[in-house]
C-alpha cells in the first residue's frame, strides 16, 4: 500500500508540476492577447462557473465514501447500485444547474460587468453550461480511482486536460479570441471525460449502470451522510468565489487580473501541497471503516502537510515579486503584496486539512457547516471593509485574519471534541513554520532585491541554488527523527526497484 500511495503521490506531483507550467505558460498569453480587460472577465467566467459546485449538495463525498466501503467489502452488486444512483441524482443535480445558469444570464448586471462586456459573459455562460451539465456527470466515476487508490490514473487524465486545453488555447485565442478559449476549455474536458469512463470501466469491469439499481432508499442513505456537508459546500463556495464579484463591484476587471495573478500562484503552491497527503483520504475512510484509531496517520499527514507547505510558500515569499514581474510584467508587481497575507491564510487551512478528511471519514462533520458559515459571515464584510480602505490586500488580510480564527483555532478544537489526540506537538510545528516561512521569505526576497534580478536565467540559478537550502532548512526543523527515517526508506525502496526494473 505504501508503494501505492508513494507512486500515486509521485503521478499527482507530475500533474500539478503539467498544470502549473501550462498555466504560467498562459497566462501571460492569455494577457497579452485578450488584454487584462478580458482577462479578468474570463477569470470572472470561470468563477462564476465554480458557483454550481454548491448544487452537487455534498453528494460527491458521500457517494466517493459509499462506493470505497462498497470495494472495501468487495460487493460488486452494491457497487453498481452505488454508481447507478449517483448518475441519475447528479444527472438531475447538473440539470438544475443548467436551468439556474440560464435563469442568472437573465439578469446579467448582477455580476458587475455592463456594455459589451455584459453580452459577451452571458454567451459564453450559455455555451459553457454543456461543461457544467457534464462535469455532474463525473462524480460517480472518481470514486473508483480514489476507491482503488489510482490516483495515478485522475493524475494523467488531469495532466492530458491541462495539455490539450493549453496547445488549443495558443492554437485558438489569437483568432476566435476569448472564445479561443471557451473552445479549448469544452474540447479538453471531452477528451478527458471520455477517458475518465474508459478507465473507470477497465479497473472495475462489472461496472454498469442500469437505471433499475437507482434507488431512493440509495439517495435518502447518501442524504443522510451529505445533509451536513450541503451547508458548508454552499457556504464554502460563497466564501471561496464571493473574491472576484467583490472586486468587480469595488474596482474593476482589470483589478481582477491583478488578483487572479497572486491567487494563481498561491492556489499551484498549495495543490503542490494536496498532492502528497491527498492520497490518505481514502485510507482515512478505510480506517474509519475498520474503526482504527488514527491519531498516528493524523500526525504523519498533518507534519508531512507542514513540511512541503513550508517549502513551497518560503520560495514562493522568497521569488514572488522577481517572478511576477518577469512572468505578466510590472503593471502586476502589486499581486507580490497579495501573496504576503494569501500565503498565511493558505497555511492556516492546510494545517487542518487532515483533521478535517478524518472527521468527514468517522462522518463527524456535523458542526464543519458552521464553522464555514462563520469563516463566510465574518471574511466578506471584513474583506469588503478593509477593501475600501486598504486596496486588494485588504481582501488578503480579512482572509488570513478567519483563517487563523476559524480553521486553527475553532476547527482544531472540534478536531479535539470527537478525537482525544495529542496535538501539541502539530501545533508547535505550525508556528516553526510560519516563523520559518516568513523568515526565509522576506530575507531571501530583501538578498533579490540587492541582486537585482532581471532575467529568467538569473531567476532560474537563483531559484536552483536557493531551492536545496530551504529543503534542508524544512528538513531538519520541521521533521522529527522517525518521519525522516520513514520517507528516506521510502524513496530508497522506490529507486532500488526502478533501478531493479531497468535492469531487467
Amino acid at each position: 500500500m505504501k508503494a501505492l500511495l508513494l507512486k500515486s503521490s509521485i503521478f499527482r506531483f507530475i500533474e500539478r508540476a503539467i498544470v502549473v507550467i501550462t498555466s504560467l505558460l498562459l497566462t501571460p498569453y492569455l494577457i497579452s492577447v485578450l488584454g487584462s480587460n478580458d482577462y479578468g472577465l474570463w477569470v470572472l467566467v470561470l468563477s462564476i462557473l465554480g458557483w454550481f459546485n454548491v448544487v452537487d449538495l455534498g453528494f460527491p463525498q458521500a457517494v466517493q465514501r459509499q462506493i470505497i466501503q462498497a470495494l472495501e467489502l468487495d460487493d460488486k452488486n452494491r457497487v453498481n447500485v452505488v454508481f447507478s444512483t449517483g448518475v441519475v441524482l447528479f444527472a438531475f443535480l447538473g440539470a438544475c444547474s443548467v436551468v439556474i445558469l440560464v435563469g442568472l444570464t437573465q439578469v446579467p448586471a448582477i455580476f458587475g460587468v455592463t456594455g459589451p462586456d455584459q453580452l459577451t459573459l452571458v454567451q459564453i455562460l450559455l455555451v459553457l453550461s454543456v461543461k457544467v451539465f457534464w462535469g455532474f456527470l463525473m462524480n460517480p466515476f472518481h470514486g473508483f480511482f480514489s476507491g482503488l487508490l489510482r490516483f495515478d490514473i485522475d493524475a494523467n487524465l488531469s495532466s492530458l486536460n491541462a495539455i490539450v486545453k493549453a496547445l488549443l488555447v495558443f492554437w485558438l485565442i489569437s483568432d476566435l479570441n476569448i472564445w479561443g478559449a471557451v473552445v479549448a476549455t469544452l474540447a479538453s474536458d471531452i477528451i478527458t471525460n471520455l477517458l475518465k469512463v474508459f478507465y473507470a470501466k477497465r479497473l472495475f469491469p462489472s461496472l454498469s449502470f442500469k437505471l433499475k439499481l437507482a434507488s431512493f432508499d440509495e439517495i435518502k442513505a447518501l442524504f443522510s451522510y451529505s445533509k451536513h456537508l450541503v451547508l458548508n459546500g454552499i457556504i464554502k463556495t460563497v466564501g471561496s468565489k464571493a473574491g472576484p464579484m467583490i472586486i468587480t463591484r469595488l474596482f474593476d476587471l482589470t483589478s481582477l487580473a491583478i488578483q487572479q495573478v497572486a491567487a494563481n500562484l498561491v492556489a499551484h503552491a498549495q495543490a503542490f501541497v494536496g498532492t502528497i497527503t491527498g492520497v490518505f483520504s481514502p485510507i482515512y475512510n478505510k480506517m474509519a471503516a475498520r474503526n482504527q484509531n488514527m491519531e498516528k496517520v493524523f500526525i504523519l499527514t498533518t507534519t508531512i502537510n507542514i513540511f512541503v507547505g513550508s517549502i513551497l510558500f518560503s520560495c514562493l515569499l522568497m521569488f514572488g515579486k522577481v517572478f511576477i514581474v518577469l512572468w505578466v510584467g510590472e503593471e502586476f508587481e502589486y499581486a507580490a503584496y497579495i501573496i504576503f497575507f494569501s500565503v498565511f491564510s493558505f497555511l492556516c487551512s492546510g494545517f487542518t486539512t487532515s483533521a478535517n478528511n478524518i472527521l468527514l471519514a468517522q462522518a463527524n462533520h456535523k458542526l464543519l457547516s458552521l464553522i464555514s458559515f462563520f469563516i463566510v459571515v465574518v471574511n466578506i464584510p471584513l474583506a469588503i471593509f478593509l477593501g475600501q480602505t486598504i486596496g486588494l490586500v485588504g481582501l488578503a488580510m480579512a482572509g488570513a485574519t478567519t483563517n487563523f480564527i476559524f480553521n486553527v483555532l475553532v476547527k482544531m478544537s472540534l478536531f479535539r471534541h470527537y478525537n482525544d489526540y495529542k496535538v501539541g506537538k502539530v501545533y508547535l510545528r505550525f508556528i516553526v513554520s510560519v516563523l520559518l516561512v516568513y523568515s526565509i521569505g522576506f530575507v531571501g526576497a530583501a538578498l533579490l532585491e540587492k541582486l537585482a534580478i532581471d532575467t529568467w536565467l538569473e531567476l532560474i540559478i537563483s531559484g536552483a541554488l536557493a531551492f536545496p537550502v530551504v529543503v534542508l532548512i524544512c528538513w531538519f526543523v520541521i521533521l522529527d527523527k522517525a518521519l525522516k527515517e520513514m520517507i528516506t526508506n521510502l524513496l530508497v525502496d522506490k529507486f532500488n526497484l526502478n533501478k531493479k526494473v531497468n535492469s531487467q
